[in-house]
């Protein structure tokens, strides 16, 4: 077995603690969002426009269902990288505002879009394929990312500050 180059070993090092770095920031961010949207994604679920807009959805042929989920996923997905970009570069602030609410209505919309179509997507062969790899390799990384220590501390971090903030809301009762 032919030996392995130091500076090859380090590059893959650091791009691994990179990518780790990625993914528990992207999970934290998804984690701590996604419950807050809930209520609201479930109030407006409720909302008989809403209930009709995700029934037509539902009866919309499906590569219609795929398009209405690849127009705001170009536009938001392309936001989320622009503000990590803008974080790296030192707009600190500015770049997690954008990153925030990219992701936001990412979720309240994309979401929505691809839950109330799903029955349709999945009729596409390739794209109910591409899906199911997809989630795969999402389950594999997080099983991955749950079982580090960062991950770990994080999580532990997040269930304290949510119970600071539940006793904070109850004590203002």
């Amino acid at each position: 077995m032919p030996q392995s180059n130091p500076v090859t070993h380090v590059l893959r090092l650091i791009g691994r603690g990179i990518a780790l770095v990625l993914v528990v920031l992207w999970a934290i961010l998804d984690t701590v969002l996604f419950p807050l949207f809930r209520p609201l994604i479930g109030w407006l679920s409720g909302l008989r426009v809403f209930e009709t807009i995700g029934a037509l959805i539902g009866r919309t042929p499906p590569y219609l269902v795929l398009l209405m989920l690849a127009v705001p996923f170009v536009v938001l997905e392309p936001l989320k990288v622009f503000a990590l970009y803008w974080i790296a570069v030192g707009h600190v602030i500015q770049g997690t505002i954008l990153l925030i609410f990219a992701h936001a209505v990412s979720i309240l919309t994309l979401d929505r879009i691809y839950h109330a179509g799903k029955g349709q997507l999945d009729k596409i062969g390739w794209f109910a394929r591409l899906m199911g790899w997809v989630v795969g390799l999402r389950d594999w990384a997080f099983g991955w990312v749950k079982h580090t220590a960062a991950w770990q501390a994080a999580a532990r971090m997040g269930t304290d500050v949510r119970n600071w903030f539940r006793n904070l809301v109850r004590s203002a009762r």
